[in-house]
C-alpha cells in the first residue's frame, strides 16, 4: 500500500510539474524574433508557427522577411532579431568577423541550381554548359551574365565555384550580377540576365513562365554536398533561453518532417509568407516536389561541405580571416529534440 501511494504522489507531483511548466510558458512565452528569406527552404518556419506549435511551447514568434542571407545576418548582428532561417555562408562570414552566432539546426540543402533562359538557355540543350557559355560568348563579343545574390552569400559562393572550379571558365568572359532575391527572379525573366543560380519556388515559376528555360547545373553539381539555409541564432540568447530554444529546434524539426511527408500541407502554410497572392499553394507544391528541394533538420550532415566551401570563400576573396567550423555549430539543441 505504501509503495502504491508513493507512486501515485510521484506521479501527481510530475503531472504538476508538467501543468505548471507549460502554465509557466502560456503565462510568460518566450519572444523570438526570427528573421527569413523567401525562399522554400524556410517552408518549415511557416509550418511550425502556421500549425500554432509555438504557441503551444510557450514561444511568441515574430517573423521579419529580408531580402538576403547577408542583409539577415547583419540585423542579427545588430540585435534587431535574435535567430534566422538563412545561407550557412553569412553565418561563417559573420563569426570570422567576430559574430556571437551559431548554426543550431538544418533546413535545405542542395537548393541552388543553375537556370538559364534565351540563347543560353537553347544552347545548353545540346551541349555541355562550360561550352554553351563560350560559344554565346564568343557568338555576341559580350560576357555573359550571371545573376546571384550579394558577395559572402551562399548563393554567391556557389556560383563562383561552379563558374570558375567545374566550369573552369575565363573569369574575362563572365559577369557575375549581385542582387536580392526577388529581384534576381525579375531580372532573369526580364531577360536582362543570361542565367542565374536560383532556388525554389523561383525555379518552378520560371519554368512554369517559360518553358524553354533550361536547368545548366543541379545543386550538387554546383558544389557537391551543397550547404543551404539554415537556423542561426545569437549566442546571448542561446544563453538566456536554452530551454526555449531546444523547445524551438524540436518543432523545427517536426516540421521538416512534414515538409517532406506533407508537401500540399506545406505549401498551404508557406503560401502566406512566399506567394502573397501571387504564387499559387500549387505551385508551392510542386516546388516541395522538385530535386531542388532537399531538406534535413540535423546540421551535422553539411558539416563537411560547409569547411569546403570555407576554404573557397577565402580562396576568392569573400570571406576574410579563418573561424573553425566545428565551432560554429551548436548540436545540444538538435539533439535535444531527438
Amino acid at each position: 500500500m505504501k509503495t502504491f501511494k508513493t507512486r501515485a504522489l510521484a506521479l501527481a507531483l510530475s503531472a504538476l510539474a508538467v501543468f505548471g511548466s507549460a502554465e509557466a510558458r502560456a503565462a510568460d512565452p518566450v519572444k523570438l524574433g526570427v528573421g527569413y528569406i523567401p525562399i522554400l527552404a524556410a517552408a518549415p518556419l511557416f509550418v511550425l508557427t502556421g500549425e500554432g506549435w509555438a504557441k503551444q511551447e510557450g514561444l511568441d514568434v515574430k517573423l521579419t522577411r529580408f531580402v538576403d542571407g547577408p542583409a539577415a545576418i547583419q540585423a542579427l548582428a545588430a540585435g534587431q532579431i535574435d535567430m534566422i532561417y538563412a545561407g550557412v555562408a553569412p553565418v561563417i562570414v559573420a563569426r570570422s568577423k567576430g559574430v556571437d552566432v551559431s548554426v543550431i539546426a538544418n533546413s535545405g540543402i542542395e537548393e541552388l541550381v543553375l537556370v538559364a533562359r534565351g540563347p543560353l538557355a537553347k544552347l545548353a540543350k545540346d551541349r555541355p554548359a562550360a561550352d554553351a557559355v563560350k560559344e554565346l560568348a564568343a557568338a555576341t563579343g559580350r560576357k555573359i551574365k550571371f545573376g546571384t545574390q550579394p558577395a559572402g552569400s551562399v548563393p554567391d559562393t556557389v556560383l563562383r565555384h561552379w563558374l570558375f572550379k567545374v566550369a573552369k571558365l575565363d573569369p574575362a568572359i563572365v559577369e557575375i550580377v549581385p542582387m536580392g532575391i526577388e529581384k534576381t527572379q525579375q531580372a532573369l525573366m526580364a531577360g536582362a540576365l543570361d542565367a542565374a543560380d536560383i532556388r525554389e519556388p523561383t525555379i518552378t515559376i520560371v519554368k512554369k513562365t517559360d518553358p524553354q528555360a533550361h536547368i545548366m547545373a543541379l545543386g550538387g553539381e554546383m558544389f557537391p554536398g551543397q550547404p543551404g539555409t539554415v537556423v542561426a541564432a545569437r549566442g546571448e540568447l542561446l544563453k538566456k533561453h536554452e530551454d526555449a530554444i531546444k523547445r524551438f529546434v524540436k518543432i523545427h524539426a517536426r516540421a521538416v518532417d512534414v515538409v517532406t511527408k506533407d508537401p500540399k500541407r506545406a505549401a498551404t502554410l508557406s503560401n502566406e509568407h512566399l506567394g502573397k497572392g501571387m504564387v499559387e499553394p500549387e505551385v508551392l507544391e510542386e516546388a516541395l516536389k522538385s530535386p531542388a528541394s532537399k531538406f534535413a533538420a540535423d546540421p551535422r550532415v553539411i558539416v563537411e561541405a560547409v569547411k569546403r566551401m570555407q576554404a573557397f570563400q577565402q580562396e576568392v576573396g569573400t570571406a576574410q580571416g579563418a573561424v573553425a567550423v566545428d565551432e560554429a555549430f551548436d548540436f545540444r539543441f538538435i539533439d535535444a529534440a531527438k
